[in-house]
Order: structure tokens, then sequence, then C-alpha cells
């Protein structure tokens, strides 16, 4: 039985695209083990998706300094680098899946294909040099922050071009990103792949649900499932729906954010300044299985999304979860969600703008038309190819590919 091994810098049971990957891999008949976070309540090894998670005592800083994350990420590398040369002594291993952030953690596995020929697979969930511009290097930051974040920046930079010539082949989530990793690295341009990262329709399907009719009851209802972090500029979704209830007429439209991170009290003020904290629930932690019952009983999902050069490369996998479910998905504009989704099947805004967004929603309230349409082009883009069902048939074909390669090897 071919052995696979992902690793994965966060708590498993959050992270929808290791899932996903794992799933497709015990459906396939692999053997798979997984090593990722711990939370303080979790148990150190436990079975999930058919797969053994090994959970090492390491936990997320989310919101920390620089200094803390290279100690979380370097401390996480080390522990997992062990419990591979474990895993693998009591069970060979075919292919290890190492998922980024950071990009070097693949430097956890190579010590384990240098001995024993294991190929590695490269998974960059995100942009990391435009990622760390963009959380560390901000101008609001001390001069002398600032110009160590520019340093480190250079650094993270040539860790991601290392890691992806280390790797036997890598993964990306958009097209805009697999071109500019082209461009970084062109001599490992032949081993390099588009994996979007798209939902499960099985799982995200709005007939497993309640169908809710629009504005019923006499409530918008707007969600929002993710991080709680200035990336996703929760701030000016607070402002649009309080142009929404104060505008005339008014709109009874309501907020729910479904997440944690380290903007939550912020927003918790924002939303009693503007005088619409009690039309704005802060649900906490929802477990990833109830996600799609959250969007289905909501009118509006949003993925909103502040502008820059980390996020022009990537796309919001909330975009794909709201259409596979088929509610009106509304989305700041970003270059690779204009790549990949056509206008009808998402309504943007632009970033930054709370009238902007306010807009978007308020024309969707008023056009029944406008909102079949939407919906009508979403489900096209879904059935189109743009779900894991079909991506993971190129994952697996991937997976065995490496298998064999890595065999002929030894």
């Amino acid at each position: 039985m071919s052995h696979l091994v992902a690793i994965v810098h966060s708590y498993y049971d959050e992270d929808p695209r290791v899932r996903r990957a794992v799933s497709a891999a015990t459906g396939a008949g692999w053997k798979v083990d997984v090593i990722a976070l711990q939370r303080t309540d979790d148990a150190p090894i436990d079975v999930v998706d058919g797969a053994q998670v090994h959970r090492l005592p390491i936990q997320r800083r989310q919101g920390a300094g620089l200094f803390s994350y290279l100690v979380e990420y370097a401390r996480f590398a080390l522990a997992a680098r062990s419990a591979l040369h474990q895993i693998h002594a009591a069970s060979p291993v075919s292919v290890v899946h190492v998922n980024s952030v950071p990009d070097w953690l693949i430097f956890a596995a190579t010590s384990l294909r240098r001995q024993a020929g294991v190929p590695i697979l490269l998974d960059l969930h995100e942009a990391s040099p435009e990622f760390f511009k963009m959380r560390f290097a901000a101008h609001d930051r001390p001069r002398a922050t600032r110009a160590l974040a520019r340093l480190a920046g250079g650094v993270v930079a040539w860790a991601e071009r290392a890691s992806v010539r280390a790797a036997d082949w890598t993964l990306v989530t958009t097209p805009r990103m697999l071109a500019r990793l082209k461009r970084e690295v062109p001599s490992r341009a032949s081993s390099m792949s588009t994996l979007l990262n798209v939902p499960e329709v099985k799982r995200f399907r709005s007939g497993a649900f309640r169908t809710r009719a629009w504005a019923e009851g006499g409530e918008l209802r707007l969600v929002y499932a993710g991080a709680l972090t200035p990336t996703y500029e929760l701030d000016v979704v607070i402002r649009g729906l309080a142009l929404l209830r104060s505008a005339t007429p008014p709109i009874n439209a309501t907020l729910t954010i479904a997440g944690r991170g380290e903007s939550e009290p912020l927003l918790q003020e924002l939303a009693a300044t503007l005088g619409v904290a009690s039309a704005v629930h802060f649900a906490g932690r929802v477990p990833m299985d109830e996600v799609p019952r959250l969007i289905a009983e909501s009118d509006v999902a949003l993925a909103p999304t502040r502008r820059d050069a980390f996020t022009d490369l990537t796309i919001s996998n909330k975009v794909y979860e709201g259409m596979a479910i088929e509610r009106v998905v509304v989305a700041s504009r970003l270059a690779t969600l204009d790549d990949l989704i056509p206008e009808p099947a998402v309504i943007r805004y632009e970033s930054g703008n709370p009238a902007s967004l306010a807009d978007a929603i308020r024309r969707l309230h008023e056009n029944a038309d406008l909102r079949r349409t939407t919906i009508d082009a979403a489900r096209e883009v879904i059935a189109g190819g743009a779900n894991w069902e079909s991506e993971s048939a190129a994952y697996l074909t991937l997976l065995e590919r490496l298998s064999v390669a890595g065999r002929s090897k030894r």
C-alpha cells in the first residue's frame, strides 16, 4: 500500500485544503499520516478522515511579532522532521506532501529523501514574499522594524526559491501565482502546476440544506467565515453594514462573523461605535464541517479581501464555497478573481470602499433577476470544473507518478 505523509503548520481540522487532499488519498486506498499543530485540548494522536494525525505540542500564535513567528516555525520544523523519520521507520513512506507556510518547512523532509529516496511534493498555499511584506513591512510600523522586515523579506524570497528547487514537484493555488513562480525559478518550471483551492461539491451543495428565501422574515443575512485579520477587510464590511441600515429606506441587514483572529476586539469596538453592535454576531470558531450550513442559512456570502500585491496573487476559498452552495457571493475585486471567475458569477465591490460594498448588496436586494443571473452563472463555474471532485483526480495522478518515480530511484 502506498503511504503518504502530509506536514502542515496548522490545526489539521481547520485546514480545508489539506483535509481535502488527505480525504482524496485515503479514498484512493493510500495509507496517510498527518503531522500538524496541537491545541492544548487536542489528543496527540487521533484518526481523522481515515488518516492518523500526529499533533505536535506547538500552538499557533496569530498576530505575534516576527521573531515569535520564526521561533514557532523553527520548533515545528525540527519536531516534524523527527516525527517523519519515526513514521517512516514504522511504515516506509512513498511521498511526503509539505504544505506552506513556511515554504522552508520542506527541509524537514529532505533528509528522508537523501536517506530513502522519498519524493517531496511542496504545496504553496500562499505567496510568501508578498505575504511577508504585507504582514511585517507596513508603513505604519517603526522605521527599525521596517528595515528589519525588508532585510528578512529578502531572505523569505530566497527561501521560497530554494524550497521550490528542493521539491520534486510544486503545487500552487492560482495560475497567476504559477506564472510568477515560473519567472522566479525558471529551472523548475516543468515541475510546477496549479491545484485550485475549490470545495467539495458533495459537502457544499444547496440540496443538503433547507433553502432560505431571500431576506426571509424581513432580515437580510450576511455571513463571513474565516480568519479575523487585517487581510480580510471586515472593518469595511461593518461600515458597509452601517450604511445599509441607515439608508433611506433602511435595509434590515445583519452580519454573522464566524472565525477568530487578532482583529476581533477592534471589529467589536467599531460595530459599537457605528451603532450596529446588535446587528453583528461574532460566532467564534465554527467547525469546518458546520460552515456549509452556516452559508446556506444566509442570503449573501461575503469574501472581503484587502487588495495588495499579495492578495492579487490569490483567491479566497470563501468565494467558491458560497458559489457551490448557491448563495449570492459578494467579493472585493482582485486580479485573480477577475482571471478565474466571470463577472456575473460573483458580484464585485472595490476593496477598501464601504459605499461600494453597500451599493453591491443594495443592487442585489432590489433586483431578483440579478440574483438569479448570479447564481446561475456561479452554478456553471462550479459544474465546469471549479470543484474538488475534478481537481482531486489530478492530485491523485500526481501522487501516483511521484510514488512510482520514488520506487524506481530506490
